[in-house]
């Protein structure tokens, strides 16, 4: 009787964690080549942790995932289905019967298929309660206003698949089903209900301080009601939101409004003590956000700038600490240029964080121990050299295994070098000294001649002075400029290469 009870507790925890699976595979790439006879567009990265390693795949799939992703795997991490918003595909790449024109609308026409939809973080695969077979795809739609902001998303739908039909290939049973008719921010996260059984999913208000909440349970959608809370936010915040993994946490981060960080109630899926901090100087931006896997660190980036908060600490805002700045690195793809910034994140199944950049570049930054303070994390900058462009899009995934009785990532996962060479690095610009008096060095090291300027803007954000510039070092004379605070910029081929802030003191 002893030995069936030790059995039993040792063996159903492991069933328990086979089957929360479903964040196992990663499909992220871009379909945005300014020279497709040259390089192919049919390119999608594959990221799958399902044989105990992190493995990366070169799929010859030409599937834009640009800003809406959102992927589903089975109890034992084997690929179903996936979606950028425009249709739903199944394993084997083809649109399922009736999974065509997700999202309809005047937004449609302009958004699908070349780009993949807009609405970032816009779709999320929620499994249905009890019912192995069906699962749950949230989407959100956007239309065209008259006055600014002129597009925004104005529609939550949802659209159910059975994967018990066409062969196990999965149908979309019903389509485009309205949850909300509202004006929300693009991003969609959900987290489990304190029953372990059904599911929270939760959108916000753009331009105000509503927060609506919908309770998907074994009946389909019961529940869909709102609350007000906190400031009103700001119109064209963006930014990234997330659930801590323990399910206890809500944030958001974005350039306007900064941080909103609340505490969540999972029985009644309600928010609390709501504090809104800023964490770095507004300036427009992508921003991401990720929760470390015990939920006590809070990491937040902009384009050029990672920082971690810790959660334990009794002064929130003392404990800001800088984990990573961009080293100016540019990624050159047919003459142009995109530097390679930091943006969206994303706890993975190996407990390790995950960040696109702006792109389209072949990288992904990492941040390799989230649990840990400080630079302990140990953030690396393009640790994951990819075969694939990607861009701002990452897969949106709620927290499975919340409430399963085991970890919500696995770090015995082992990461693997990608085995792609990267391109050869590229040097940003350089220039000093800083401050400076009468004169500004500049050294601008590619290996190969383009159009550029070095333009120097004054606090105001006029232009004081602007140079045209070519590759080696040369030099600049301050001559009739005021003591103070300017910011310079380089830009060549159309994009920007460089930027910093420069003190000039006579």
């Amino acid at each position: 009787m002893k030995k069936l009870i030790l059995y039993t507790l040792l063996v159903l925890p492991l069933i328990g964690y086979s089957q929360g699976k479903h964040d196992y595979n990663w499909l992220i790439g871009v379909e945005q080549d300014p020279n497709p006879d040259v390089y192919p567009i049919n390119c999608m990265n594959l990221l799958s942790f399902e044989q105990g390693e992190l493995s990366i795949e070169k799929l010859s799939v030409g599937y834009p995932m640009y800003a809406a992703n959102a992927s589903i795997s089975d109890v034992d991490g084997d690929l179903l289905f996936y979606s950028n918003g425009c249709d739903v595909k199944n394993r084997e790449h083809e649109i399922m019967p009736n999974g065509d024109i997700l999202n309809p609308g005047p937004a449609y026409d302009n958004n699908c298929p070349d780009g993949g939809y807009s609405t970032l973080g816009g779709i999320i695969i929620l499994p249905a309660p009890n019912q192995s077979e069906l699962y749950y795809v949230f989407h959100q739609a956007f239309a065209y206003f008259d006055e600014s902001p002129f597009v925004r998303v104005n529609r939550l739908y949802f659209s159910v698949v059975d994967m018990s039909l066409n062969n196990g290939l999965g149908d979309v049973t019903l389509k485009n089903q309205v949850v909300l008719k509202s004006i929300q921010y693009t991003g969609l996260q959900a987290v489990r209900h304190s029953n372990n059984e059904d599911w929270w999913l939760m959108s916000m208000e753009e331009g105000g301080n509503k927060y609506y909440r919908v309770l998907l349970t074994s009946n389909g959608i019961s529940e869909v009601d709102s609350q007000i809370i906190g400031n009103v936010l700001s119109l064209n915040g963006g930014g990234q939101p997330a659930f801590s993994p323990d399910g206890t946490k809500f944030a958001k981060y974005d350039f306007m409004d900064q941080l909103m960080l609340f505490d969540f109630d999972r029985n009644t899926g309600l928010l609390s003590d709501y504090k809104q901090l800023e964490i770095d100087t507004p300036s427009f931006s992508v921003c991401g956000l990720a929760f470390s896997p015990n939920s006590k660190r809070l990491y937040l980036s902009n384009y050029e700038r990672l920082w971690q908060l810790d959660l334990e600490a009794p002064d929130l805002l003392a404990s800001k600490t800088l984990i990573g700045e961009w080293d100016g690195f540019v990624y050159e793809f047919f003459n142009l240029l995109f530097p390679v910034y930091f943006q969206q994140m994303r706890l993975g199944p190996d407990c390790r964080i995950y960040m696109t950049s702006n792109g389209p570049v072949a990288y992904m930054h990492i941040i390799h121990n989230p649990d840990e303070l400080g630079t302990a994390c140990n953030f690396e900058q393009r640790g994951l050299p990819l075969p694939c462009k990607v861009n701002y899009s990452i897969p949106n995934f709620p927290h499975y295994r919340l409430g399963s009785g085991y970890p919500v990532c696995d770090s015995n996962i082992v990461f693997v070098s990608s085995g792609y060479e990267p391109p050869p690095k590229e040097e940003a610009v350089r220039v000093w000294p800083n401050p400076a008096s009468e004169d500004i060095y500049l050294e601008y090291n590619f290996p190969y001649s383009k159009t550029a300027k070095l333009c120097l803007f004054n606090a105001m954000g006029q232009v004081a002075r602007q140079w045209p510039i070519s590759a080696g070092l040369q030099s600049f004379s301050l001559h009739g400029l005021g003591e103070g605070m300017y910011f310079w910029r380089v830009q060549a081929a159309g994009g920007i290469v460089g930027n910093g802030k420069l003190i000039i003191s006579k």
